[in-house]
């Protein structure tokens, strides 16, 4: 897949001086679509991985005691709810607080003279609240400082001297097709003409590592994490009504693994599917994405499967099966290293586009592993973040892992627009809205819905402000979109009339 970066915009485009409210809002919820409503990943499986990988917008645990409901995040309806459309109707700052409730909403203008507010509008900015995917601009923050924007991962892959082929593998997180056919060929050149067994040693993370908030399931975007993962550690095939499963393309073969996670997930409900909609008790159809819920060991061995099949389509006489586990012997040779041709910035870019989970904890625990040492854990992976957040005079948060998967990771208002500001000169990383003027990051899951980012105002666009928006509980759906449109059409639309805001 070609990795496309987002461009800085070099000037700000405004709404019209005197727009509405109801015209912000419609421009803003057509533009601010959830993570699972963005196409155009390119061409190739990766593409189609990243697509399928994208939360779904009620992805999450449901809280105790409680059921899924209605009022459940979505992508907002055309229809503006009642109770919403009253509350847009108050004066400022009234309107915002009528939104938002008990959530949070913070705007910071990190640029403020001397004698200006710098908080322009501030409700319930010191109370914790569940994060969710708006968490990944933390760990990207603290991934750039750590590990820096031009940071490439790397596998090895090594001739012992029986002939066994080892991969070690350290973390990386776009180990697509598309880079395994290169791999393949690269190997083909150095020399390999025959192998007995493909091994993989995996101990750069702790084994069997697994995050807080995956829930085992089929569904692309609860893959497990290891150090060498193929295809974001799902498998993908499509399924012909003729010739049963039939591989996507020459760089994605149909393993012995997908066949048998294929077997399994016939008639049941995970995965996704694209050419046809499957529910519970239908048959797989159409292009198919499942993800590995075995373990992260049987993820890895995938990878091994895959690795191994086109260096046989090479003409490489491949004598012996797979195996995972153990370390690559010290007498063994180098043959082959393979650089991603991907920067940690290209990645960076596309994980917040897809809010891929598996993407950003592989950084989360590759940070960890070469600061602290392997095996990278999550334990050390948070210890990075919070030496991000010393380094930079940060007000503390808490997390126990880096995507926002978990109801256990918890953040304030206030230390999120600190991240922001942080960040603010690599704001190009983070997707925008189609005019440019709002760069933004979702977070879904059951009854949590969040935003944040920078807002660019007229004339100013070195000078974004910062917003932070956190609404956990029963809300209308859409609600945090309603709220941006609120402040943009207050605090940009009509820049130097509107209030500021207390409370």
């Amino acid at each position: 897949m070609r990795l496309l970066a987002v461009a800085v915009l070099a000037f700000a485009l405004g709404f019209a001086p005197g727009a509405s409210v109801a015209d912000t809002a419609s421009t803003i919820k057509a533009t601010l679509a959830d993570e699972q409503n963005w196409t155009g990943a390119g061409a190739g499986p990766g593409g189609e991985i990243l697509m399928a990988q994208a939360k779904r917008s009620s992805r999450g645990k449901k809280k105790p005691s409680q059921r899924t409901s209605s009022s459940s995040s979505r992508s907002p309806s055309r229809k503006k709810a009642p109770r919403a459309a009253a509350a847009e109707s108050l004066p400022w700052p009234d309107n915002v607080k009528a939104l938002a409730g008990s959530g949070a909403v913070l705007v910071v203008d990190h640029h403020a003279g001397r004698g200006e507010p710098s908080e322009l509008i501030s409700l319930n900015p010191d109370r914790d609240y569940v994060p969710a995917s708006i968490l990944k601009l933390v760990t990207s923050a603290a991934a750039l400082s750590s590990l820096g924007p031009g940071y490439r991962f790397r596998t090895g892959f090594y001739l012992d001297r029986n002939g066994d082929l080892w991969i070690k593998g350290y973390g990386d997180p776009y180990l697509v097709s598309e880079e395994l056919c290169n791999v393949a060929d690269q190997l083909k050149l150095s020399g390999l003409t025959q192998a007995r067994d493909i091994r993989v040693d995996d101990s750069f993370f702790e084994e069997g590592v697994v995050g807080d908030g995956v829930t085992f399931t089929r569904n692309p975007y609860d893959a497990y994490n290891s150090a060498f993962g193929v295809n974001f550690n799902t498998v993908s095939f499509l399924i012909d009504r003729k010739a049963g499963m039939v591989e996507l393309n020459e760089c994605t073969p149909v393993t012995q693994t997908a066949r048998d996670i294929a077997a399994k997930s016939r008639g049941e409900g995970g995965g996704k599917s694209r050419g046809k909609s499957r529910s519970a008790g239908q048959r797989l159809a159409g292009e198919t994405v499942l993800n590995i819920s075995e373990s992260p060991r049987a993820a890895e061995t995938n990878g091994a499967e895959v690795i191994r099949e086109l260096l046989v389509r090479r003409g490489v006489d491949m004598t012996g099966g797979v195996s995972v586990g153990g370390q690559v012997p010290a007498d063994a040779r180098l043959i082959y290293e393979h650089s991603s041709t991907h920067t940690l910035q290209d990645m960076l870019t596309v994980l917040l586009k897809y809010s891929n989970n598996y993407m950003t904890n592989q950084i989360f625990l590759t940070m960890g592993a070469e600061k602290y040492g392997v095996p990278g854990n999550f334990e050390k992976g948070s210890r990075v973040v919070q030496d991000f957040i010393d380094l930079y005079r940060l007000p503390g948060l808490t997390l126990v892992e880096g995507s926002g998967l978990s109801r256990n990771n918890h953040l304030t208002a206030r230390q999120m627009a600190e991240v922001l500001r942080v960040m603010e000169p690599a704001r190009s990383i983070i997707r925008s809205d189609s005019d440019g003027t709002v760069y933004y990051k979702t977070g879904t899951m059951t009854e949590v819905q969040t935003l944040a980012g920078y807002i660019e105002r007229p004339g100013r666009p070195d000078e974004p402000l910062s917003f932070v928006i956190l609404l956990n509980g029963r809300y209308e759906p859409g609600t945090r979109n309603r709220i941006l449109a609120v402040l943009k059409a207050y605090l940009v639309d009509g820049e130097g009339q509107a209030e500021t805001g207390r409370g």
